[in-house]
């Protein structure tokens, strides 16, 4: 009596195409999320023991508060004077360490407005 294959090659077609399915969607979420907008604002941050400064393209200074407009780009290169820090805009799921010597970038586009904490989660 012969044997059939056809069972473990149907598995083997399904296994290769969800792990296809799941690399094209990790490469488009990378590259949504590496492709920073060409009329984003870039905003310096620099982050201390026990604050932050935020310095726009205009060379406005802001410390502590950061005002930002609704549906407008906005690229921040982070990084810290001093120890490791973690920079955070949580109800934006923004998240990037400002690391001293190391400029790190970090973009997003506020979609509403109101008041939101920045927080640093290096603890």
């Amino acid at each position: 009596m012969g044997h059939s294959n056809w069972p473990e090659w149907i598995y083997v077609a399904v296994v290769i195409a969800l792990l296809v399915y799941v690399g094209a969607e990790a490469w488009n979420i990378e590259n949504i999320i590496e492709h920073v907008p060409e009329d984003a604002e870039v905003i310096k941050v620099t982050a201390q023991q026990w604050f932050w400064t935020f310095e726009h393209e205009d060379g406005t200074k802001e410390i502590g508060e950061l005002h930002l407009k609704k549906d407008h780009a906005y690229k921040f290169e982070i990084h810290s004077k001093d120890v490791n820090h973690n920079f955070n805009i949580p109800d934006f799921v923004v998240l990037m360490d400002a690391v001293p010597g190391r400029i790190n970038t970090v973009w997003f586009s506020p979609n509403e407005s109101g008041e939101f904490d920045i927080q640093c989660r290096e603890y």
